[in-house]
This record gives structure tokens, C-alpha cells and sequence, in this order.
């Protein structure tokens, strides 16, 4: 009599054990994804001072965002890939690959790789890992923007293998994602981005050649 109680906690833990691994194979694949998966998220890049932006820009997709000594924040988690420190470029000799002044690139987790231009003030460091919110620099009137006016350059675009400009500086107009961000959406530049790669996806070699081209000194 005494065995009885143990058979039926055997027979019962035996019958849950069944029942789990059939639910478990009825669930979608897609549904078992750990918690701690969360989706990217973004931020309207620019705080402290209120900035204004154009709906469009000259010659390629981009935007120039105005507001001096605004904040430049992550606009998503990702990794510092590049910064220009010192502003190098002169007024006489106006050299492409000074124009933009004090920059910062970020490669974000969304394979999105987003350029601040025109910086006052870099705040992070090649290699560094970022969230989105994060301050990265200060807006400002380094490069060009010196005898034009106060702002930030920003481009989005597809992150190329080697360093190159012409894509860099700009391949999607960033203005409905800022309105999205600025409004709380969780808008992401990511669909748009692989769409534009499948259509043209040589765009990284083409750009590379003409950055060799405008920039005969680059090399690597």
C-alpha cells in the first residue's frame, strides 16, 4: 500500500512532461524567442536646445538639423566606427574630405550606419559601444558650416565594408525617421536601407571608386 502514493507522482510527473513537450512543439518557432530579445529602439537624436530641420537637401539625401549647441544623442544602440576630432578644412584650399568638419559614425545594431557632420564638440570614441539616448556630441559650425551657418549634417546609409564618403555623407532622406522619433514612433530606416541594396547593390564599390577618385591619398 505503501508504493501506491509513489506510482501515481510517478504516472503524474510521466503524463506533465508529455503534455509540455507536445505543447512545446505546437508553439511557432518565431514565439520561443528569449525575453531579453528586445527590438531596436529609437530616439529623436537632438536634445536641450530646439532644433529645425528642411524637408529636403542639395544635390543627395540627407538633412541639415539647426539648432546650435543642441545635443547630439544615439539615435540607436550601436558602435562608434569613426570620429574626426580636429577640424581640418580651410576656407582657400576647401577640401572635400575636410568639409565636414568634427564628425562622429555610428554603425547602429540595425545595420544602419548614421554620419553627424559639422560637430562643435565629439564626445565618444572610435570603438565605442553606444545606447540610444546616449550623448555623442555637440552641434555646431566646424568644417564649411563656419561661413555658412550653425548645424549638423546627418546622413543614413548602408554600411559599407571599406571607408568611403559619397554614401557615408548621405543615401536615405533621414527627415520622415526624425518626425517619426521626435513624435515617439519606433519608425526604423532598416526596411528602406535593404530595399535600396537589393536594388543597387553595388553602391558600396561605386562609391568607394569615386571617394579613390576625388581622394587620391586615401588608401586601405
Amino acid at each position: 500500500m505503501r508504493l501506491k502514493p509513489c506510482i501515481n507522482k510517478i504516472y503524474k510527473a510521466k503524463i506533465t512532461v508529455a503534455i509540455v513537450a507536445i505543447f512545446t512543439l505546437l508553439i511557432p518557432a518565431q514565439s520561443l524567442v528569449a525575453d531579453d530579445e528586445s527590438p531596436v529602439l529609437y530616439v529623436f537624436p537632438f536634445s536641450k536646445v530646439a532644433v529645425n530641420y528642411p524637408r529636403d537637401h542639395i544635390d543627395y539625401p540627407a538633412v541639415d538639423v539647426e539648432g546650435c549647441y543642441a545635443r547630439v544623442l544615439a539615435p540607436t544602440a550601436g558602435t562608434i566606427t569613426q570620429t574626426r576630432r580636429i577640424d581640418k578644412w580651410v576656407k582657400e584650399i576647401d577640401a572635400l574630405g575636410t568639409r565636414g568638419g568634427k564628425t562622429i559614425t555610428l554603425v547602429g545594431d540595425d545595420n544602419v550606419r548614421y554620419y553627424f557632420a559639422h560637430l562643435g564638440r565629439v564626445k565618444v570614441a572610435r570603438g565605442q559601444r553606444v545606447s540610444a539616448g546616449d550623448w555623442i556630441g555637440v552641434v555646431g559650425s566646424s568644417g564649411n558650416a563656419r561661413v555658412t551657418r550653425c548645424h549638423t549634417h546627418l546622413g543614413m546609409s548602408r554600411v559599407c565594408p571599406v571607408v568611403e564618403a559619397f554614401l557615408l555623407r548621405g543615401e536615405i532622406w533621414p527627415q520622415k525617421y526624425l518626425n517619426a522619433w521626435r513624435a515617439g514612433r519606433q519608425l526604423s530606416p532598416t526596411r528602406e536601407l535593404k530595399k535600396l541594396v537589393k536594388q543597387d547593390p553595388l553602391g558600396c564599390t561605386r562609391s568607394r571608386a569615386d571617394t579613390r577618385a576625388a581622394f587620391p591619398q586615401t588608401s586601405g
